[in-house]
């Protein structure tokens, strides 16, 4: 059967620095805001001034979610594999 070969393994990087981990925040923000703007519609709608508020807190924190992690996006790690993958066309 012969010897097994060793493969040498690539470092490891932590899961919340990569490109994955920030496109799903992304994603989840971006969901978030869609969510929040929905309930600021319907509370000018209903002329609750409360559900205004909380809404409008919301969206405004959501927006600043979508932002930050759309700018920390441009400085997260891909893996030399998938970058490798990703160049071979």
């Amino acid at each position: 059967m012969g010897r097994m070969k060793i493969k040498k393994k690539d470092v490891v990087e932590p899961f919340r620095e990569t490109l994955a981990y920030r496109m799903m925040l992304l994603t989840g923000w971006i969901l978030v805001f869609i969510f929040a703007t929905y309930q600021f519609i319907t509370a000018v709608r209903a002329g609750s001034t409360i559900g205004l508020i909380i809404a409008g807190a919301l969206s405004a924190g959501a927006i600043f979610g979508v932002i930050y992690n759309a700018g920390r996006l441009k400085s997260a790690k891909i893996p030399p594999r998938t970058a490798k993958r990703l160049h071979r066309r």
